[in-house]
């Protein structure tokens, strides 16, 4: 029940909040992992047991990223090779929810009391999240990868890069 109005429904968000002294309402965090990315309201606990259900994959775990100004899910499987890991999700989960990033990890990093330390996984874009390159075949191939390697300012763009 709304204390403040009586007879209305109060619903619980999923926000964490407090009063401040000056009567107005401070936004602290989510009580739950969940994140908004382009709009959509995102669990990563979801991804993660998506990636486990894939026979293979013995180890998952999934963050946002901000290093290139926008939010970005990045996935680390172990066990799996990421076009199998990456092919396999977009069998089981809507398009918005595939990780732009899947990282293989052959060893995860842990806090002195033995839990995954998520801060301490590997950013995107090293060796680990390198899908393998592939040189463009022909001329118009060449234009797109110098294109993007301009718009991007990172190189060189492969043909199946995403």
């Amino acid at each position: 029940d709304d204390p403040f109005y009586p007879g209305e429904r109060m619903y619980k968000t999923g926000d964490l909040a407090r009063w401040l002294p000056d009567g107005q309402v401070e936004f602290l965090g989510r009580l739950d992992d969940q994140v908004k990315i382009r709009g959509y309201r995102i669990e990563p606990g979801e991804i993660e047991a998506a990636l486990r259900s894939i026979e293979g994959v013995r180890e998952a775990a999934v963050t946002v990223r901000t290093e290139s100004g926008e939010a970005e899910l990045c996935a680390y499987a172990e066990g799996l090779w990421r076009n199998e890991v990456r092919k396999q999700l977009e069998t089981l989960l809507p398009g918005y929810m595939i990780p732009a990033h899947i990282i293989e990890m052959e060893q995860w990093p842990v806090t002195p009391s033995g839990k995954l330390d998520r801060k301490a996984l590997p950013a995107p874009g090293g060796a680990a999240d390198r899908e393998t390159y592939t040189a463009p075949r022909n001329l118009t191939e060449m234009k797109l990868s110098q294109l993007w390697e301009e718009v991007l300012k990172s190189g060189p763009v492969g043909i199946h890069d995403n």
